[in-house]
C-alpha cells in the first residue's frame, strides 16, 4: 500500500441516543489529486450502521459526501468506539493508495450547545463584558441640534447690485417696443427698444431673482 494521504472531514461521528437528528451524518471524502480514485468503506461493526454507496469513483479535484446511518441506537452501545475506514485505490490497477480510520462513538443524552471537547482542555468560552459606562458632566453633554430658522436668512446682507440690476431691468421691460405705433407717446424715441433687447433684459432679471431668492 502505498502513502498516499485521505482527506476526509470530519475526523470523527458523534452520535447521540436522545437525539435523532444526530443519527444521519454526512463524511465528505476529498480527491485533491489529478487523477481519478476509487474508495471503499469498511466498519468494525456493520450491523450498527448504513452506509449509502459505500464504493465508487471520486474524480480529480473533488469529493464526495457519505451519508451514515445508526440504524441500531441502544443504551448497550453507548461509549463503545467503533471505526469507519475508507480506502483509496487506484482506479487502474486497483493497488491500494491510502486509507484513513475515523472514529465513531455513540453518546447517551443529547448534545450540548457547546462541545468542550471540541474546544480542547485549554480553551474556554468566552464571556462578554459589559462596557463600563462613563459619567456625563454638564460640560460634555450633547444638546440637541437646532435647525435654521428664517432668521439667518434675514441677518444676510442685502445685495445691493442685484437690487440695482433687477430695477433697471424692470425699467427696461416697461418701455415700449420699438416696432410699436404708439401714439402720442410721452416717450422719446431713443427710448423705444427692440424685442430682441427685451428678451436679454427678461433672461438677466431671471438670472437675478434666482440669485436673490435662493433658499
Amino acid at each position: 500500500m502505498k502513502n498516499f494521504p485521505v482527506f476526509v472531514f470530519p475526523v470523527s461521528l458523534e452520535f447521540y441516543l436522545n437525539a435523532r437528528h444526530t443519527h444521519k451524518q454526512l463524511l465528505t471524502v476529498y480527491n485533491p489529486y489529478d487523477f481519478s480514485v476509487n474508495f471503499k468503506v469498511l466498519c468494525t461493526s456493520p450491523n450498527k450502521f448504513t452506509v449509502i454507496d459505500p464504493e465508487g469513483v471520486i474524480a480529480p479535484q473533488s469529493c464526495i459526501d457519505i451519508v451514515v446511518r445508526y440504524t441500531q441506537p441502544s443504551v448497550s452501545h453507548c461509549d463503545t468506539a467503533e471505526k469507519f475506514r475508507i480506502t483509496m485505490y487506484d482506479k487502474n490497477t486497483q493497488q491500494a493508495l491510502g486509507k484513513r480510520d475515523i472514529l465513531t462513538k455513540l453518546i447517551e443524552g443529547e448534545p450540548s450547545n457547546t462541545n468542550q471537547e471540541s474546544l480542547g482542555d485549554s480553551f474556554h468560552p468566552l464571556v462578554a463584558r459589559a462596557a463600563p459606562v462613563r459619567p456625563v458632566d454638564d460640560h460634555s453633554r450633547v444638546t440637541p441640534c437646532q435647525h435654521p430658522t428664517h432668521h439667518s436668512r434675514d441677518q444676510q446682507p442685502v445685495n445691493v447690485v442685484a437690487v440695482a440690476v433687477s430695477i433697471c431691468c424692470i425699467a427696461a421691460l416697461l418701455l415700449p417696443t420699438q416696432p410699436e405705433q404708439v401714439v402720442k407717446s410721452q416717450w422719446p424715441d431713443w427710448l423705444h427698444i427692440g424685442s430682441n433687447l427685451k428678451l436679454v433684459f427678461s433672461f438677466v432679471l431671471g438670472l437675478v431673482c434666482m440669485l436673490v431668492l435662493r433658499p
